[in-house]
């Protein structure tokens, strides 16, 4: 099993799923795949499969808030009390809603 997710790694996870998250709203032309290599890049422990359920994670944390998400990433059904606030701590935090 991996390690859990630190609130640094979640962070990159979460700025690189409003950095897409804006360019839809903008309809800039992007490429989820290139994305995620580049964040696998700044996270080497976590595989690609395991950044697009963080991403999915982050669709849910924002579907339960009644906030728009990435078509792309449909929110994953089954995300831990914990890490849901750990996420939208850390999207406060940011200042990102």
């Amino acid at each position: 099993m991996d390690e859990p997710w630190t609130d640094a790694e979640l962070k990159e996870a979460i700025s690189s799923y409003f950095m897409m998250l804006k360019y839809e709203k903008e309809n800039t032309p992007y490429v989820k795949a290139e994305i995620n290599r580049t964040l696998q890049k700044e996270l080497p422990q976590r595989s690609h499969k395991s950044i697009e359920y963080r991403w999915q994670n982050i669709s849910s944390v924002l579907d339960d808030n009644n906030i728009a998400f990435i078509n792309g990433f449909k929110p994953a059904k089954n995300v831990g009390a914990n890490v849901k606030e750990r996420i939208w701590k850390i999207i406060k935090d940011l200042k990102l809603v």
